[in-house]
C-alpha cells in the first residue's frame, strides 16, 4: 500500500483517483497540482491527486462513470442510440423513469 504522500507515476495516481491522465495534467496546467518531469516520466503527488478527484466529485456526482452505469442498468430502450441513452439517463436522474 503506499503513502497518500507518495509521488507517483501520473498514469498510476490516475488508475488510484478514478480519473483520467488528461484531467490530472488539466489540474496541473491550472496550478491545482504540481507535474514532475524526470527522465521523460511525469510524476505527480498521490494525495494532491486523490484530494482533487474527491472534490470534483463532490461538485458533480452525476459525472462519476460508476453513477451513469447505475442509471442506465436498468433502462428499456428499444433502439438503443446514444441519444436514447442520455435521455433515459436525464430521465432516470429526475425520478421521470
Amino acid at each position: 500500500m503506499l503513502a497518500s504522500n507518495s509521488v507517483v507515476p501520473i498514469a498510476m495516481a490516475a488508475e488510484q483517483a478514478g480519473v483520467d491522465v488528461e484531467q490530472i495534467r488539466r489540474w496541473g496546467a491550472i496550478g491545482g497540482l504540481q507535474v514532475q518531469g524526470r527522465g521523460g516520466r511525469e510524476f505527480v503527488r498521490l494525495d494532491q491527486v486523490l484530494a482533487l478527484s474527491a472534490a470534483a466529485r463532490r461538485r458533480d456526482p452525476s459525472t462519476n462513470r460508476g453513477a451513469l452505469r447505475a442509471r442506465l442498468a436498468d433502462a428499456r430502450i428499444a433502439n438503443p442510440s446514444v441519444a436514447g441513452l442520455q435521455q433515459a439517463s436525464r430521465d432516470r436522474a429526475t425520478g421521470r423513469a
